[in-house]
């Protein structure tokens, strides 16, 4: 059987060159490539693990024994591999977060008697169908009360996600599918992120029919897997976090270039290429606007031209320029009130999908067509403006025979 993890199904779809790196390659993590918000996470959830663990041998660590553990984790761990994106924070300002979010979690859940702890940091398995498992890492699996069960996950981000992403979160869901399956009494499985840095717990639950459509989900991602050829890249904020971002092609580059020192970086092919070609590309947006600029100005001189003389076409010896006046509908600006009203007016007459959602021409055909009733096209019409405009054409003067 094949082997799946949510964190591999997460990398599929975040970025497939780094699934296909990651899980078909076994390239293994570049230098640079470990970062420090990982290997904070990485040793908050090993001080929590080492505190539970040592509750279900009947000891009871301190707050300054687990903070002890903690920071000689940090030192044994610690390499030059790690990276750090904010400029703005040292690799002791992440120490001394961590250590509050163990502080804040130790004297909120002390005496650590919520329940009890039937796995910490586990390695089961749950079978998907016949040909695909998927490893099943709980962080802490807990019997809160007869019959009720827990899943306890622990997250370092920076940021609070809403419950309604919650209630849509894969990762805890499938593991509960494990639950039901190995603990046959349990009637409530309930989802517990505790998110440290905001001392916040947040719970969310699943009924048996969404994890019947969440299974078949996750079947349809392995299927797009194995299926998949081409691997692209994605790029996204996380490539700043991505490890392969050195050897990715969307970035290899630049990471080459970042090496070279000022006076070789300025001499290298691509850049001067690169530098030329956006130079030639700003210079051609100039002479367009110019150009354009011109030939508004040319425009309007053909138009009153052609008013003055009483004419439709305009010629020189070998070109001729069509000029035709039409009628063009205004209607209210986004954003405004009068745009409201003629928006509401629209749909309580049941012809806002005539007009996909007030595109001016579908508004402009439905009037001038008389697909309309005449006391519609009279309501509609006080809110539109209807200007003068000009379409020009420009054409070859045929030679004579």
């Amino acid at each position: 059987m094949t082997t799946y993890s949510h964190s591999k199904l997460s990398s599929f779809e975040q970025c497939r060159l780094k699934y296909k790196y990651h899980y078909i390659d076994r390239i293994k993590v570049v230098e640079g490539g470990q970062s420090i918000e990982l290997f904070l996470g990485s040793r908050v959830h090993e001080a929590l693990e080492k505190l539970y663990r040592m509750l279900q041998f009947g000891k009871k660590l301190s707050l300054k024994e687990v903070l002890r553990f903690y920071h000689l984790e940090w030192k044994k761990n610690w390499n030059r591999t790690v990276f750090i994106v904010n400029d703005d924070l040292s690799p002791k300002d992440y120490q001394s977060m961590g250590a509050k979010f163990i502080y804040d979690y130790y004297n909120t859940y002390e005496p650590f008697n919520q329940g009890k702890v039937l796995g910490i940091e586990t390695e089961y398995f749950l079978d998907l169908d016949e040909k695909n498992t998927i490893h099943v890492r709980m962080d802490r699996i807990v019997e809160s009360s007869p019959e009720v069960y827990e899943i306890h996950d622990y997250k370092t981000n920076k940021s609070l996600p809403t419950q309604a992403h919650l209630d849509e979160d894969r990762q805890l869901a499938l593991y509960s599918i494990w639950v039901r399956e190995n603990f046959k009494d349990a009637k409530k499985v309930r989802l517990v992120w505790h998110f440290l840095q905001f001392n916040k717990e947040m719970v969310s639950e699943r009924n048996p029919e969404q994890l019947i459509v969440l299974r078949k989900n996750i079947l349809g991602i392995i299927k797009e897997i194995e299926g998949e050829k081409e691997f692209a890249p994605t790029v996204s904020t996380l490539c700043d976090w991505c490890e392969y971002k050195g050897i990715c092609p969307m970035w290899k580059h630049q990471a080459a270039i970042e090496e070279l020192p000022k006076n070789k970086y300025l001499k290298e092919d691509g850049v001067k290429l690169v530098n030329k070609f956006a130079e030639l590309t700003y210079k051609k947006r100039q002479l367009e606007k110019e150009i354009n600029d011109e030939m508004e100005l040319v425009k309007d001189a053909l138009i009153r031209y052609a008013e003055s003389k009483d004419v439709s076409v305009v010629f020189s010896k070998d070109n001729k320029v069509s000029i035709k006046q039409y009628d063009s509908i205004k209607v209210p600006a986004k954003n405004t009130k009068e745009r409201e009203k003629l928006e509401k007016l629209l749909k309580e007459l049941n012809k806002w999908d005539d007009v996909a959602g007030l595109d001016t021409n579908a508004l402009k055909k439905a009037i001038e067509e008389g697909g309309w009733p005449a006391s519609v096209v009279s309501s509609v019409k006080k809110f539109m403006e209807v200007e003068k405009s000009y379409r020009l054409s420009l054409g070859k003067v045929k030679g004579e025979e």
